[in-house]
């Protein structure tokens, strides 16, 4: 099979109208203390199945997880009254928060059937959002498919990037001993995700009015992914909201070390196509230190038409430049691997791959990447391990930075080893090498979270 590539136009979705947010002087943040070995596929089958592109990040119609990289986090939620503890991915570049829910005897679900699932039955709180309410028109205008005004409002598959399909509902979420009525999610029936590692569903971390981030009025959040072969329980993901006292637990209490940079989250343009995702100023790239001049200055902003730009994903696990910045970057490599005597060899029919044999790779000086962000020193320095893996048993080692068209996306591989901060009130993002530790379990609420990898599982292979 060959390794995974993309050379296929980023489109993306419509900012949904703004909804109030819920709002709490309560700080709060979430730890990781352990991983669960929950996940049968192995990251390394990313990079060995081909990636398809739809509606700016790569498709989710067929994801699945593993365990043996840097990925994804998963954590657990307290939804209902009385509580039923829900596992839910984080995502920062989708809004809903959705969980498998009921039992469904005609719903088309490709999760195992272990998979926890919310019993709505069993919440006093919870309620079903009616088509005749605001919240129903505005948040799914046109596509709620309602046919009378005591309907349940539902979402199709695909609105929010899961392909998942249920109705909108709202509940008690309990965080630590803090309850909080009301919030909206999406209580799930058809779920076309193969494999959710025994999560129940997704909690959107994106700037989206139904997301977390904006019902909570979520200050900031943190998350560290562990790099590979390290042990999962040194990642974590935690938030706050309120004050400015919340900022200084999430910049204070963590045990980091290492060198701490941040860069401005870029504000929506007014023509951006997708202004709900969490942008940065991606002005160069180095290579053992050297600018690679060849990009010409401004070349990754978003455009006038609203295209371009460079966001992150905490589920997607490689990284995409476009084209014409890859063309230059991939190159160098070769070249500076080349002269080493270590020559790249061909995988199938994809050009895109840059793969070489791991007998030979192991042995080499592998050059330095950088990526230089606007803000004073905000340079991110990248392991070997951020972007190569190996692949094919380990017979070969393959580039994990991936060529696209209309846009970059920043994907976790390349974050792993990180703490990484979104300071959303102040508009800041804050990376830092780091051990990553977690506070003291007598100051905070904790709850357990999983470190996971998406490996993304698309219908061709080649």
């Amino acid at each position: 099979m060959g390794v995974a590539a993309m050379a296929a136009s980023l489109l993306f979705l419509l900012l949904l109208p703004l909804a109030p947010a819920l709002v709490s002087s309560t700080p709060y943040a979430m730890m990781a203390k352990e991983a669960r070995p929950v996940i049968k596929q192995s990251a390394k089958a990313y990079m060995e199945q081909k990636v398809q592109v739809q509606q700016g990040i790569a498709s989710r119609s067929s994801q699945q997880m593993a365990t043996d990289s840097s990925g994804a986090l998963v954590f657990d939620l307290s939804v209902g009254t009385s509580p039923q503890k829900l596992s839910v991915v984080m995502d920062i570049t989708t809004e809903l928060v959705w969980a498998q829910c009921d039992a469904c005897s005609t719903c088309t679900r490709l999760t195992p059937p272990a998979t926890p699932t919310f019993l709505p039955n069993n919440s006093r709180s919870f309620a079903v959002v009616g088509c005749s309410s605001q919240t129903c028109q505005r948040m799914i205008p046109g596509e709620h498919g309602c046919t009378h005004d005591d309907d349940p409002c539902g979402y199709p598959n695909d609105l929010y990037g899961w392909n998942t399909s249920g109705v909108l509902a709202t509940d008690t979420f309990t965080f630590g001993t803090t309850p909080v009525p009301g919030v909206l999610f999406g209580c799930s029936g058809d779920i076309m995700v193969q494999d959710l590692a025994g999560a129940s569903g997704v909690a959107g971390f994106s700037r989206g009015p139904l997301s977390l981030v904006s019902q909570l009025n979520i200050s900031s959040f943190t998350y560290f992914i562990a790099p590979h072969g390290d042990g999962a329980s040194k990642s974590f993901v935690s938030w706050t909201w309120g004050g400015a006292a919340d900022h200084q637990f999430a910049a204070g209490q963590m045990r980091t070390g290492g060198r701490r940079s941040s860069t401005p989250l870029l504000a929506a343009k007014k023509n951006q196509l997708h202004p709900d995702l969490y942008y940065v100023n991606l002005t160069g790239l180095q290579v053992d230190g050297q600018l690679l001049t060849a990009i010409p200055p401004g070349f990754f902003d978003v455009r006038p038409t609203g295209s371009g730009g460079v966001f992150l994903s905490s589920t997607l696990p490689v990284t995409y430049l476009e084209e014409a910045a890859y063309n230059v970057l991939r190159p160098e490599l070769v070249r500076r691997i080349q002269s080493q005597g270590v020559a790249p060899v061909t995988t199938g029919d994809d050009v895109n791959n840059l793969c070489f044999l791991t007998r030979d790779f192991s042995g080499a000086k592998i050059p330095g990447i950088a990526l230089v962000f606007d803000g004073a020193d905000a340079t991110m320095e990248l392991k070997v391990e951020n972007f190569f893996f190996a692949v094919a048993d380990g017979q070969l080692t393959c580039l994990t930075i991936l060529p696209s068209i209309g846009g970059s996306i920043l994907g976790s591989l390349l974050q792993a080893g990180r703490t990484m901060t979104y300071d959303i009130h102040g508009g800041q993002l804050t990376f830092q090498t780091a051990a990553a530790g977690a506070p003291s379990p007598g100051l905070w609420p904790m709850i357990m979270a999983t470190l996971l990898v998406w490996v993304l599982c698309p219908e061709n292979r080649s």
